[in-house]
């Protein structure tokens, strides 16, 4: 190996670290503000394909015949107001997870709130997925060509098959329970339409069935919307941002910013499902039909997606709930593919299945945060040690190099006496980088895993650290202290101090120094999520400990020993400040 190629390498290092500090800043700054889908956007007015029957919503068959959008020049829907709303009669549907409200003017969502997730650390209130601002369009719009039922009177006429008064009523779901309400009225036109909707206890996903009297003329079809899935309250900015993502006919995920989302409602193509949502919620909706069968857009701050039914109605599938990755996987249609887990999510998926059966068995997210490092850290263990060896003797032939270079002055001679060099030692210049280009993706696939993981919104681990999914800090004298972020800062600096440095530039030791105080101020700057924190602190502790002992190998000291101690020391201190 030449001087020059161990330039190279050292470059390649930097690098390295480049593309983790990128890559981290990256997915705090641009969360949420994915690329624009590619010319989607179409005029109302465009035609579309549809069926004249419903179809399997699993099978996605492409239909066949012509279909208008709703017409450009369609009056415009006036939606009814909150004194409106409240003259109507309700129907809500319990059950331990949700707490779901229609009114019966429209036959609309009012509340559908999410029993186990809170509006707001340490309040009672729970999380619901409807906001109603005043004069907005709510969740569960009907459209049937050109009209819509917002301002339709339904009626509840039937319960599971049997006749119901048209009042509304509370039906509280016992576990295992199947609930079928219909509701049905009459659309401006005079057409009947009926709304049949299927509840199942312990279940985000829900059924919708349209049912018209008439046939609507050929060409027109029906379209289901939802719109504004949750009240934008939490104290969190990265849960405030919004977009829009749908998986296409083509199985590929797209998701359109908020800021991108022309206003007005477009057609967007084939979908085999669309949703609202951030990284913790979500609400889905899956068409009845396949072919050009989504609209997407927005009335003022409020997100709507719509999509398309038949002629005659249409069955449609509704998820309204958290991105549980094992929830949405259960459920099926590819939902789970919502969750972003960014470049290396065929790593971040296990690791993040992992992470929940660790916090089955432990109890505290805090602590599984604790063991999935130690535990990673302890499987990379030889690549570790591997790649610190190879520096180690980068590091010790670094007075020859340089006798070297004092003593020949032509390129060439330098080059082969170099490489001669290197062969004596037995050193490889790409030793100690190779291992670290194979632990990259497993850090970056941990790291998304523990952005994306929604068991961490709310969840303790230890003291003043009450959630996980937000910042920590710790208050003193009315000054928030980010305790864990300094103490990462520290770690890494001595891990600085504890890692050989393969080079005698004085320049590039300094640079090396002064990543530390680049990260902290990172931290600081674009706070992150405690868990991640927690994370990284305790993926340093254990690297100091690990390349302590990798100095002193040749003295006998075990590095497998010394990291099986440090982890129950480190996991040890983590279980007693949860005592505390």
């Amino acid at each position: 190996m030449t001087s020059d190629s161990q330039e190279q390498n050292q470059r390649t290092m930097r690098a390295i670290i480049l593309c983790v500090l990128v890559a981290v800043v990256y997915t705090q700054v641009f969360l949420n503000k994915k690329r624009p889908v590619e010319q989607v956007v179409r005029p109302v007015a465009s035609p579309i394909a549809a069926s004249s029957t419903p179809l399997n919503v699993a099978a996605n068959v492409q239909p066949s015949g012509a279909t208008q959008l709703i017409p450009a020049n369609a009056p415009a829907v006036r939606h009814p107001g909150k004194s409106e709303l409240a003259g109507s009669s309700a129907t809500f549907i319990e059950s331990a997870k949700t707490r779901i409200g229609i009114t019966h003017l429209g036959a609309r969502v009012i509340h559908f709130q999410l029993n186990d997730y809170k509006l707001k650390l340490g309040q009672p209130a729970a999380l619901d997925m409807v906001d109603n601002p005043e004069g907005a369009a709510l969740p569960l719009a009907v459209y049937a060509g050109p009209e819509s039922d917002d301002l339709v009177a339904y009626s509840l006429v039937a319960v599971n098959g049997q006749s119901a008064s048209g009042a509304g009523q509370t039906f509280t779901l016992a576990r295992g329970a199947t609930l079928t309400i219909d509701f049905k009225g009459v659309l401006p036109s005079g057409n009947g339409i009926t709304k049949r909707l299927r509840f199942q206890e312990g279940s985000y996903l829900f059924d919708l069935e349209v049912l018209l009297e008439k046939k609507l003329p050929d060409g027109v079809t029906t379209w289901v919307e939802w719109s504004h899935f949750f009240p934008k309250v939490e104290d969190n900015p990265r849960l405030k941002l919004t977009h829009i993502t749908y998986l296409d006919g083509t199985n590929k995920i797209r998701q359109v910013p908020l800021a991108e989302v022309a206003e007005g409602v477009r057609d967007f193509g084939t979908s085999i499902w669309a949703s609202l949502g951030d990284i913790y919620f979500m609400a889905t909706l899956i068409p009845s039909v396949g072919g050009r069968n989504t609209m997407l857009g927005r009335e003022g701050d409020v997100l709507i997606s719509r999509v398309a039914g038949t002629t005659t109605g249409g069955a449609f599938k509704l998820y309204v709930g958290p991105k549980d990755y094992k929830t949405l996987q259960f459920v099926g249609d590819s939902l789970e593919r919502s969750i972003d887990l960014g470049w290396f999510a065929f790593l971040a998926y296990p690791l993040l299945w992992f992470l929940h059966y660790l916090y089955v068995a432990l109890g505290n997210h805090g602590l599984a945060i604790i063991a999935l490092t130690l535990i990673v850290k302890s499987a990379l263990l030889p690549l570790s040690k591997a790649g610190f060896h190879s520096m180690k003797k980068m590091q010790d032939v670094q007075p020859e190099m340089k006798a070297l270079k004092e003593r020949i002055t032509d390129p060439t001679q330098l080059n082969q006496e170099v490489l001669a060099l290197y062969q004596r030692k037995g050193v490889n210049p790409m030793g100690g980088c190779l291992p670290l280009v194979v632990q990259i993706p497993v850090f970056l696939g941990l790291y998304q895993a523990l952005l994306n993981s929604i068991e961490l919104r709310h969840a303790p681990f230890a003291l003043w650290v009450r959630d996980l999914s937000a910042p920590e800090h710790l208050d003193l004298f009315g000054i928030g202290i980010p305790v864990m972020v300094l103490l990462m800062a520290a770690s890494m600096i001595i891990q600085q101090w504890t890692t050989p440095t393969p080079t005698a530039d004085p320049m590039q030791k300094k640079m090396m120094m002064f990543m530390p105080i680049v990260f902290a101020g990172m931290f600081i700057i674009f706070p992150m999520p405690a868990g991640l924190v927690l994370y990284w602190l305790v993926n340093n502790i254990i690297s100091i400990t690990q390349q302590v002992y990798m100095r002193n190998s040749e003295k006998g000291a075990s590095v497998y020993m010394a990291t099986a101690i440090a982890s129950a020391c480190i996991f040890g201190t983590g279980y007693l400040l949860t005592l505390i």
